[in-house]
């Protein structure tokens, strides 16, 4: 399975709702928070077009909250 990648910024609600959301589902996921790491916002940008979060990324591929389910 490819990695699942899920980017949050600090102090979102939205970016903690779907971390709980993939724990209870069992989903491994890596964080990449954009504010404790600013080198990968341009990983963001250049997927998203622009700072967006919460975003989740599997391998290459945008993922969705139905994409979950």
């Amino acid at each position: 399975m490819e990695q699942v990648t899920l980017f949050t910024i600090t102090s979102c609600i939205d970016c903690y709702k779907m971390k709980q959301h993939l724990k209870v589902r069992n989903i491994p996921f890596v964080e990449v928070n954009v504010m404790e790491q600013p080198e990968r916002l341009k990983d963001l940008i250049k997927v998203a077009g622009e700072c967006q979060v919460p975003f989740l990324l599997k391998g290459k591929e945008v993922l969705f909250l139905e994409d979950l389910n």
